[in-house]
């Protein structure tokens, strides 16, 4: 995040959900997707992630993970034959029932269904709705194929098993955080709550970051993200969800808070005001707005030399009035000091100035 790495925060994450599910007894961990947050992550958040997989395997629990729109699919399929030996079962993509698309889980003499529904982009909706069958393919739009996919997968669910849905995709109605793809929470992807079906105990969902519960025929949640993972998760705290569901019972369902990891913060005052609330502000990382006159040189260095965990710094200051500058028959240096003046209320150092006109000259000389 902003250059700075917070793999210390996740591995903290990561052994406190082990811990909650050796205290709790969890009989399987389910995971919606986004295990990493890059298609190439570094090998420092695939030792984290192995090493999770690993203490699972530890503690005899078994897990189901299905692909989310950060994960690539073909990374995850790499590693799905080696996991399955640790009892750890990948879904990176849609497949039928009978191929994989329904995760059967035996513990205590109860049989858990665990339908499984990765995240499609809208570019490769087509083809997976052929492979689930004519009666997805024969739908035109994203969500009613998604839709489709999960009343194929969830046909088997009966009163005799624990019926479980996991599905990585965007809820419509459902809050973001603004921290997430944008591409992929907004329309096409929007699919109605009130089309999942009402046979399941639980419906897991990823994608979203923001834990939250939905509207619909069963309940369904977004654990959320274990960690703050931009400033517009800054209030929200984050938790693993626990589920208690037996035959034909209803489920029981708790959120456990999750303590590890450091708050995102936002603070703002000016220089004097800031350095007096310094050691108030502990181990959080911060968005800074300083307030100022007008922009000053280096300040920036002063702000982060006194707030070391300041990952942003804004500067609030008057603006000009934002009348727009003739550019016609204009002098290209007077030209520029009049944009640096509108931008930043000052005008430009006389380090900038010589750059600028270095390269103005370049230019010319290239143009003839």
């Amino acid at each position: 995040m902003k250059g700075r790495s917070r793999s210390d925060e996740h591995e903290a994450a990561l052994s406190e959900i082990l811990d909650i599910a050796k205290r709790e007894t969890v009989d399987c961990v389910l995971i919606t997707g986004d295990i990493f947050d890059s298609q190439a992550p570094p090998p420092e958040a695939e030792r984290l992630a192995f090493n999770f997989f690993s203490e699972l395997r530890g503690s005899s629990t078994p897990a189901v993970i299905i692909g989310g729109n950060h994960d690539h699919p073909k990374r995850l399929l790499a590693i799905r034959d080696v996991l399955r030996w640790l009892d750890i079962h990948v879904r990176p993509e849609p497949v039928r029932s009978g191929d994989g698309g329904v995760v059967q889980i035996q513990k205590n003499g109860e049989l858990a269904q665990i339908a499984v529904l990765p995240f499609v982009t809208a570019g490769k909706i087509e083809d997976a709705a052929k492979l689930m069958g004519p009666e997805v393919e024969r739908y035109q739009e994203y969500s009613e194929r998604i839709v489709a996919m999960c009343e194929t997968l969830t046909q088997s669910f009966s009163a005799k098993t624990i019926n479980l849905l996991l599905a990585h995709m965007y809820i419509d109605g459902a809050e973001t955080s603004q921290s997430e793809r944008e591409i992929h929470v907004a329309k096409p992807y929007a699919v109605s709550p009130q089309r999942f079906p009402s046979t399941a105990h639980y419906i897991a969902l990823g994608h979203l970051h923001r834990p939250q519960e939905i509207a619909a025929p069963s309940r369904a949640l977004y654990a959320g993200s274990i960690l703050q993972l931009d400033f517009g998760e800054r209030d929200q705290q984050k938790r693993v969800v626990i589920i208690d569901a037996h035959p034909g019972k209803p489920a029981t369902i708790e959120s456990h808070a999750l303590q590890s990891g450091r708050r995102l913060r936002d603070v703002s005052g000016t220089l004097e005001e800031l350095q007096a609330k310094a050691e108030t502000f502990g181990e959080d990382l911060l968005r800074v707005t300083i307030k100022v006159e007008r922009p000053v040189p280096g300040i920036a260095d002063t702000v982060r030399e006194m707030l070391p965990n300041a990952l942003e710094i804004r500067l609030d200051y008057p603006r000009l009035d934002a009348t727009p500058i003739e550019i016609a028959g204009s002098d290209p240096y007077e030209l520029f000091n009049r944009f640096y003046l509108h931008q930043r209320a000052s005008t430009p150092p006389d380090e900038l100035s010589k750059l600028f006109r270095s390269l103005y000259e370049e230019a010319l000389d290239a143009s003839d």
